[in-house]
């Protein structure tokens, strides 16, 4: 079974090349511009994986992911935020209930590594937050 990640992030160069290379690792994806949208999307998608930005319009990553695990259906989906601000914005996204952090720019092999173990239920390194 193919699993569906769901990626939010305003930037449409970015959402597009990360949709693109984890459709080449065999995911479906869908996508979303804001935080408003994402919730949207992922009511209506029901995706095995989450990975959003921290930083987008309408509703922030934080706030989504806040919404997202008040809902019973998505308590157990994994959730990643990126960010490139820092240590203090990924642990306030760890905060809000996303299992694990990472910085922009991203390396692609980390972040498809980091996607594996999210799926299979550990925690990527045992490290919420990867510098």
């Amino acid at each position: 079974m193919t699993e569906k990640i769901l990626v939010v992030d305003d930037n449409d160069d970015t959402r597009k090349m990360m949709a693109r290379l984890l459709e080449l690792e065999s995911f479906a994806v869908v996508t979303a511009a804001d935080g408003r949208a994402g919730l949207q999307m992922a009511a209506s998608e029901c995706p095995d994986l989450i990975i959003t930005d921290i930083n987008l319009p309408e509703l922030s990553g934080i706030e989504m992911i806040k919404a997202l695990r008040r809902q019973p259906e998505f308590g157990d989906v994994p959730i990643m935020a990126l960010t490139a601000y820092g240590s203090n914005i990924a642990s306030e996204a760890l905060e809000a209930g996303a299992d694990c952090a990472e910085t922009k720019p991203i390396e692609i092999d980390s972040l498809i590594g980091s996607i594996q173990k999210l799926l299979a239920g550990s925690n990527p390194d045992g490290n919420p937050f990867d510098s």
